[in-house]
C-alpha cells in the first residue's frame, strides 16, 4: 500500500509539476514547429527546476533550430545584398569592399553555426548552396582584386618611364 501510494506521488508530481507541464507544452511547441515558443516554455521550465531533463533537452534542440533558421534568413539578406551590387555592369573599389564584408559576414556566421548545430537534410542543402555560392563570390572577389593590382602596377610602370 506504502509503495502505491508512493508511486502514484512520484507520477502526480512528474505530472503536475509545473517545471514538467511547461516542460510539455515545450515539446508539444517544437512538435509543430514553433522553436522560440518551445524555447521560452523550456527555459520557464529549467527555471523551475534546472534538473528537468525533458526541459533540458528540448531548450537545446529549440536553439539549434532557432539558430540554424537565423543563420539562413542572414544567409539569404547577405545572398540578396551581393546581389543588388552584382546587378551593376561596373563596380568600383567601394562595392568591391562593400562584397567583402558581405561575404566575412557570411562566412563568421557559417563557421560559427557547425560547432553547436545539426541541420536537418533540407537545411543542410540550403547552406551548402549558399556556402557554394558565396564561395564563387570569393573566387571573383580575389580575381578583382589581382586585376585592379596589375592595372594600378602598370599605372606606376607608365608613371615611371
Amino acid at each position: 500500500m506504502l509503495l502505491i501510494g508512493l508511486i502514484i506521488s512520484i507520477v502526480g508530481y512528474f505530472f503536475l509539476s509545473p517545471s514538467y507541464t511547461l516542460s510539455r507544452k515545450a515539446q508539444k511547441a517544437y512538435e509543430q514547429q514553433d522553436f522560440q515558443k518551445a524555447y521560452e516554455f523550456s527555459a520557464q521550465a529549467l527555471k523551475k527546476d534546472r534538473y528537468n531533463k525533458s526541459a533540458f533537452q528540448i531548450h537545446n534542440q529549440s536553439k539549434q533550430r532557432i539558430n540554424i533558421q537565423n543563420f539562413l534568413k542572414r544567409a539569404k539578406k547577405d545572398f540578396e545584398d551581393a546581389l543588388t551590387i552584382l546587378k551593376k555592369s561596373k563596380l568600383n573599389p567601394q562595392e568591391l569592399l562593400e562584397l567583402q564584408w558581405i561575404y566575412d559576414d557570411f562566412l563568421a556566421h557559417y563557421n560559427n553555426l557547425f560547432f553547436t548545430n545539426k541541420p536537418t537534410e533540407q537545411e543542410k542543402k540550403a547552406i551548402e548552396e549558399y556556402f557554394n555560392w558565396f564561395k564563387q563570390l570569393k573566387n571573383k572577389l580575389l580575381e578583382a582584386k589581382e586585376k585592379m593590382n596589375l592595372a594600378k602596377d602598370s599605372q606606376s610602370l607608365q608613371i615611371l618611364k
